[in-house]
């Protein structure tokens, strides 16, 4: 059964043109081990529950942003992919993903709860 959330997002995603066949996928993909920086980066969208499309596109949402920094920040410090790589799948050039990383930094760095609260989050999925 799905939670009033969750329709409420369908009914966002189709209004922005994606299909019924890529929410039914978005809504039932399940955390694997990762191999790649696509799986790093479907884990991710999940975590924050935002479509991977709507990520990769040039929205300015809060919401995409930041699983953009996220991505960026895990996937280039944490798991040493080539930033070349990373920014692909983001669709995003090599600079953006090195102002996303120096941002996510700059969180820990002043201690910001939520950051430090999204980023133990996504270390136990990635465990």
């Amino acid at each position: 059964m799905y939670k009033w959330d969750d329709l409420e997002k369908a009914i966002e995603l189709s209004k922005n043109g994606i299909s019924s066949k890529e929410i039914k996928k978005f809504f039932n993909f399940k955390n694997k081990p990762y191999s790649n920086p696509y799986d790093l980066f479907y884990i991710i969208c999940d975590y924050f529950k935002a479509h991977p499309k709507l990520v990769t596109s040039n929205s300015r949402e809060p919401l995409h942003v930041s699983v953009r920094r996220y991505f960026s920040y895990f996937a280039c410090k944490k798991l040493k992919i080539k930033q070349e790589d990373a920014a692909f799948v983001l669709q995003k050039d090599r600079s953006t993903l090195v102002y996303y990383n120096k941002t996510i930094q700059d969180y820990i760095d002043i201690k910001d709860k939520e950051t430090l609260e999204h980023l133990e989050n996504i270390k136990k999925l990635l465990t």
